[in-house]
Protein backbone atom coordinates (compact mmCIF):
# COMPACT_ATOMS: atom_id res chain seq x y z
CA UNK A 1 0.00 0.00 0.00
CA UNK A 2 1.42 3.61 -1.17
CA UNK A 3 1.57 6.57 0.97
CA UNK A 4 -1.44 8.54 -1.17
CA UNK A 5 -3.59 4.55 -0.13
CA UNK A 6 -2.66 5.38 3.31
CA UNK A 7 -4.17 8.90 3.25
CA UNK A 8 -7.31 8.17 2.03
CA UNK A 9 -7.81 5.29 4.31
CA UNK A 10 -6.85 7.84 6.82
CA UNK A 11 -8.90 10.48 5.84
CA UNK A 12 -12.25 7.95 6.02
CA UNK A 13 -11.56 6.43 9.01
CA UNK A 14 -10.90 9.60 10.65
CA UNK A 15 -14.55 10.95 8.83
CA UNK A 16 -16.79 7.77 9.35
CA UNK A 17 -16.18 7.45 5.52
CA UNK A 18 -17.59 10.74 4.51
CA UNK A 19 -17.31 12.76 0.75
CA UNK A 20 -15.29 15.30 2.44
CA UNK A 21 -12.63 12.42 3.25
CA UNK A 22 -12.98 10.53 -0.10
CA UNK A 23 -12.43 14.06 -1.89
CA UNK A 24 -9.54 14.57 0.27
CA UNK A 25 -8.09 11.50 -0.68
CA UNK A 26 -8.45 11.77 -4.28
CA UNK A 27 -7.39 15.26 -3.77
CA UNK A 28 -4.12 14.38 -2.48
CA UNK A 29 -3.83 11.31 -5.04
CA UNK A 30 -4.18 14.52 -8.05
CA UNK A 31 -1.32 17.05 -6.59
CA UNK A 32 0.28 14.16 -6.00
CA UNK A 33 1.02 13.80 -9.98
CA UNK A 34 0.16 17.49 -10.79
CA UNK A 35 2.99 19.54 -8.82
CA UNK A 36 1.54 19.52 -5.49
CA UNK A 37 -0.44 22.53 -3.60
CA UNK A 38 1.94 25.11 -5.40
CA UNK A 39 0.58 23.79 -8.53
CA UNK A 40 -2.97 23.99 -7.26
CA UNK A 41 -1.99 27.65 -6.14
CA UNK A 42 -0.70 28.20 -9.77
CA UNK A 43 -3.42 26.86 -11.16
CA UNK A 44 -5.65 29.48 -9.56
CA UNK A 45 -3.62 32.25 -10.47
CA UNK A 46 -3.65 31.46 -14.03
CA UNK A 47 -7.69 31.19 -13.81
CA UNK A 48 -7.81 34.70 -12.64
CA UNK A 49 -8.34 33.50 -8.73
CA UNK A 50 -5.39 34.66 -6.82
CA UNK A 51 -7.53 36.73 -4.81
CA UNK A 52 -9.17 33.25 -3.57
CA UNK A 53 -6.05 32.61 -2.48
CA UNK A 54 -5.48 35.80 -0.76
CA UNK A 55 -8.73 35.15 1.13
CA UNK A 56 -7.80 31.65 2.26
CA UNK A 57 -4.08 32.39 2.95
CA UNK A 58 -5.42 35.40 5.27
CA UNK A 59 -7.63 32.67 7.04
CA UNK A 60 -10.86 33.45 5.23
CA UNK A 61 -11.84 30.34 4.39
CA UNK A 62 -15.91 29.93 5.05
CA UNK A 63 -18.56 30.19 2.62
CA UNK A 64 -16.59 29.24 -0.77
CA UNK A 65 -18.85 28.94 -3.36
CA UNK A 66 -18.18 25.60 -5.51
CA UNK A 67 -18.87 27.70 -8.52
CA UNK A 68 -15.65 29.78 -7.67
CA UNK A 69 -13.79 26.61 -7.11
CA UNK A 70 -14.59 25.35 -10.15
CA UNK A 71 -13.63 28.63 -12.35
CA UNK A 72 -10.36 28.79 -10.45
CA UNK A 73 -9.64 24.96 -11.69
CA UNK A 74 -10.85 25.29 -14.51
CA UNK A 75 -9.40 23.48 -17.33
CA UNK A 76 -7.27 21.47 -14.89
CA UNK A 77 -9.29 18.10 -15.05
CA UNK A 78 -9.09 17.96 -11.44
CA UNK A 79 -12.84 17.90 -10.83
CA UNK A 80 -13.20 15.34 -12.83
CA UNK A 81 -10.57 13.44 -11.74
CA UNK A 82 -11.36 13.58 -8.53
CA UNK A 83 -14.77 12.28 -9.46
CA UNK A 84 -13.94 9.32 -11.44
CA UNK A 85 -11.86 8.27 -8.53
CA UNK A 86 -13.76 8.79 -5.97
CA UNK A 87 -17.04 7.12 -7.95
CA UNK A 88 -18.80 10.18 -6.66
CA UNK A 89 -20.88 13.06 -8.72
CA UNK A 90 -18.66 16.14 -9.78
CA UNK A 91 -21.41 18.76 -8.15
CA UNK A 92 -20.63 16.43 -4.56
CA UNK A 93 -16.28 17.02 -5.43
CA UNK A 94 -17.14 20.90 -6.15
CA UNK A 95 -18.95 21.46 -2.89
CA UNK A 96 -16.01 19.24 -1.03
CA UNK A 97 -13.14 21.21 -2.48
CA UNK A 98 -14.93 23.91 -1.43
CA UNK A 99 -14.54 23.43 2.44
CA UNK A 100 -11.19 21.68 1.90
CA UNK A 101 -9.18 23.66 -0.75
CA UNK A 102 -9.48 26.88 1.32
CA UNK A 103 -8.13 25.38 4.59
CA UNK A 104 -5.20 23.43 2.95
CA UNK A 105 -4.23 26.36 1.08
CA UNK A 106 -4.43 28.23 4.33
CA UNK A 107 -2.66 25.44 6.25
CA UNK A 108 0.48 25.64 3.60
CA UNK A 109 0.95 29.38 3.54
CA UNK A 110 0.26 30.05 7.21
CA UNK A 111 3.12 27.63 7.86
CA UNK A 112 5.09 28.66 5.45
CA UNK A 113 5.20 25.88 3.09
CA UNK A 114 4.09 27.43 0.06
CA UNK A 115 3.81 31.53 -0.98
CA UNK A 116 0.72 32.97 -1.75
CA UNK A 117 1.66 33.12 -5.53
CA UNK A 118 2.45 29.22 -5.42
CA UNK A 119 6.09 28.80 -4.95
CA UNK A 120 7.70 26.14 -2.98
CA UNK A 121 9.92 27.66 -0.43
CA UNK A 122 12.69 26.30 1.90
CA UNK A 123 10.36 25.30 4.88
CA UNK A 124 10.30 21.48 4.31
CA UNK A 125 6.85 20.52 3.02
CA UNK A 126 4.51 18.68 5.35
CA UNK A 127 4.53 15.03 5.59
CA UNK A 128 1.30 14.43 3.64
CA UNK A 129 -0.77 12.32 6.66
CA UNK A 130 -0.51 14.77 8.58
CA UNK A 131 -1.05 17.76 6.45
CA UNK A 132 -4.43 15.96 5.36
CA UNK A 133 -4.71 14.54 9.23
CA UNK A 134 -4.61 18.85 10.13
CA UNK A 135 -6.99 19.78 7.26
CA UNK A 136 -9.85 16.91 8.00
CA UNK A 137 -9.57 17.80 11.82
CA UNK A 138 -10.91 21.10 10.86
CA UNK A 139 -13.59 20.05 8.53
CA UNK A 140 -15.10 17.49 10.45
Amino acid sequence: MGILDSVTEMAGSLSGGSDHAAVAGGLTQELGSAGGVAGLIQTFHQNGAGGLVQQFASGQTQGVNPASIEQALGGSGLIENIAQRTGLSADTVRSSLATIIPMLVNHVTANGHVTTDGQTTNNPAPETGSLMQSVLGRIL
